[in-house]
């Protein structure tokens, strides 16, 4: 399973504006997706999730919390980590935190406009190789 979504800006402070944020709780997944954005010129970059983001959405009221308890760090991690506790724990998965460079400050081509289709050919790389 693989998602894409402009979920955090915590994810374009780290890495800006031309690069998403790759997770991904399977390294051959993960490698497959980094290769697919070589190819699109889409480029993503691997960041974690390790035990401190899954315990940062442990809830104080429910299992889970959307909003964390890192004091603003780690958001895309952490944000990452709330995604993955939706996973079936044999499911291989990959989320692409798009937010940067989803939107373009203007048109650029072959844009026309703000939205730039970000992963569209990633993805497409990544299902040509199934």
């Amino acid at each position: 399973m693989v998602d894409l979504a402009t979920l955090t800006g915590a994810c374009v402070v780290a890495l800006g504006n031309e690069t998403a944020g790759l997770f991904s709780n399977d390294d051959a997944l993960k490698d497959e997706l980094i290769e697919a954005s070589k190819q699109s010129f889409e480029p993503v970059w691997h960041l974690p999730i390790n035990n401190d983001h899954k315990e940062a959405i442990k809830g104080d009221y429910g299992d889970i919390s959307n909003t964390g308890k890192t004091r603003g760090y780690g958001g895309a991690s952490t944000a990452a980590a709330f995604l993955l506790s939706f996973v079936e724990k044999d499911t291989k998965w990959a989320h692409l935190d798009i937010a940067g460079p989803a939107m373009a400050k203007g048109p650029k081509p072959p844009i026309c406009g703000d939205q730039t289709g970000f992963g569209a050919g990633l993805l497409l790389n990544f299902l040509d190789k199934k």
